[in-house]
């Protein structure tokens, strides 16, 4: 009896298992950022000199072909300072001519809610580059990808397939295709854009996220003391409404930890956004650069590097 239920669980589970093991290894195979960021990063291991860390304003503003030195940008969206600091105590010594860790300082970073410590990114920074970022390890969700989170890379699996993932890359995972972004969706017509509402994070103050989040900040900044790295701390350019949706006591807050961090220690500041000089095509939307806007502030970027 024993028997004949083993053959018939295997009978069950061996079509599942290869079914799995297809989806897995196609999306692996998928030509999302993180695969190609991770294909730069293992080829040029030896040369990277700037390492790029935050979300998704410093990966839609800083474009590494338009800097002279080689340059690892590995913002992703929603990447707080926690896993900013694990990635980067584990890629900066494997870089042995890294010299500039660019960390953002924007608006609301210390009063959003801090990533999740067991989040589903965690497979797809092992699978990429080796790093762990969770606290916990778990054993299907850290090690493969598509277990980690179905519905997105199902919906990447789609795209690819029926040939509607409208991305263009290069060589460093930077995405040239503006199809997707707000503005060109609405043909950079500045009436229609002015309908729209701003999104904006956070909506409201959340001052029990500083402590937390200030911590890894200066861990970041400690770590790249202690490793002689110089650390550029940089603000991303946003439009003028965007401005004006800010929350004077979440802004003062953030000056006031900027202040405090760079009297500490040793740090490049660049406030990118410190001026409304870029036009409406140069953003993606309120709060991030588009790949004109990005050429514009990248080699901007560039001359203060040198």
């Amino acid at each position: 009896m024993i028997r004949k239920f083993f053959i018939q669980l295997c009978v069950f589970l061996i079509p599942v298992i290869i079914g799995y093991a297809i989806i897995e290894n196609y999306t692996r195979n998928l030509p999302l950022s993180p695969k190609i960021i991770s294909e730069f990063y293992k080829t040029h291991q030896n040369d990277i000199e700037v390492l790029v860390l935050g979300a998704s304003q410093n990966r839609d503003a800083i474009n590494p072909e338009f800097l002279s030195q080689k340059t690892l940008n590995i913002a992703f969206p929603d990447q707080d300072y926690y896993v900013s600091s694990k990635l980067l105590e584990h890629l900066g010594p494997t870089l042995p001519s890294l010299k500039i860790v660019v960390v953002p300082i924007t608006y609301g970073h210390f009063e959003t809610a801090p990533n999740q410590k067991e989040t589903w990114k965690n497979s797809m920074y092992r699978h990429y580059f080796g790093a762990t970022i969770s606290e916990e390890f778990t054993y299907f969700k850290d090690n493969l990808l598509y277990i980690s989170f179905p519905n997105y890379y199902s919906t990447k699996i789609r795209e690819h397939r029926n040939g509607k993932s409208n991305e263009d890359y290069n060589q460093y995972g930077y995405n040239r295709n503006l199809n997707n972004s707000l503005f060109y969706k609405f043909k950079y017509d500045s009436l229609t854009i002015a309908k729209q509402s701003v999104h904006i994070t956070p909506i409201k103050p959340n001052p029990e996220f500083i402590p937390e989040n200030a911590e890894k900040l200066e861990a970041i900044v400690a770590f790249c003391a202690k490793q002689n790295y110089q650390v550029v701390l940089l603000e991303t350019p946003t439009t003028a409404r965007f401005k004006k949706q800010r929350i004077p006591e979440v802004l003062h807050r953030k000056d006031s930890i900027l202040e405090l961090i760079t009297s500490r220690y040793d740090i490049h500041y660049i406030n990118g956004d410190s001026k409304n000089e870029y036009s409406i095509k140069d953003h993606r939307d309120n709060n991030h650069l588009s790949t004109l806007g990005a050429e514009k502030f990248t080699k901007r970027l560039n001359k203060l590097i040198q």
